[in-house]
């Protein structure tokens, strides 16, 4: 392969590819995309590319957990002050079921990553109850009251509704 086409394959910046990236994703990705399918492999980025598509692997698995942890950070706030419960709270709950249960079924290999990540998720979840209900972390279960089945299943109990207030009159 001559020197001047090996440059530009080890260095796609000098092509456009590493400035667009930096001031455009949208752009860059639709030049990559159309590389691809077009055959000119010779004008990929593919450093740029092998960083990208490992980012949306790392991303991917940082919204799991995220999502992971704010469910079950909501199902303990249930748990230890179920009078407080809210409709905002039962809203959280199945919002997050639902994202769980939709990565899991559009990239099925990060049902792995969310076992080994589960303990992880819920003591950051025990964190964040603890804050959000004024509670010792301490008081919290030391360990998942549920498995990942379970806390992906688990209905939302309604709110009680407090008294209706009376109007002196």
């Amino acid at each position: 392969m001559p020197k001047a086409m090996r440059s530009m394959i080890d260095a796609p910046e000098r092509l456009g590819g590493r400035a667009l990236t930096e001031t455009d994703e949208h752009a860059w990705i639709a030049e990559q995309v159309a590389a691809l399918r077009g055959g000119h492999l010779v004008s990929l980025d593919r450093k740029g590319l092998a960083e990208f598509l490992s980012e949306m692997t790392a991303r991917d698995r940082r919204e799991l957990e995220s999502r992971l942890t704010v469910l079950l950070q909501h199902l303990l706030k249930v748990r230890m002050q179920p009078g407080k419960v809210s409709r905002s709270w039962g809203v959280t709950i199945v919002t997050q079921q639902d994202e769980i249960r939709s990565l899991l079924q559009s990239v099925p290999s990060l049902a792995q990553y969310v076992e080994s990540r589960f303990a992880d998720a819920y003591q950051a979840a025990i964190r964040r109850a603890a804050v959000a209900t004024g509670i010792p972390a301490t008081r919290f279960p030391p360990e998942s009251p549920w498995t990942l089945d379970e806390a992906l299943l688990a209905d939302p109990p309604n709110p009680t509704r407090p008294a209706a207030r009376r109007k002196a009159t």
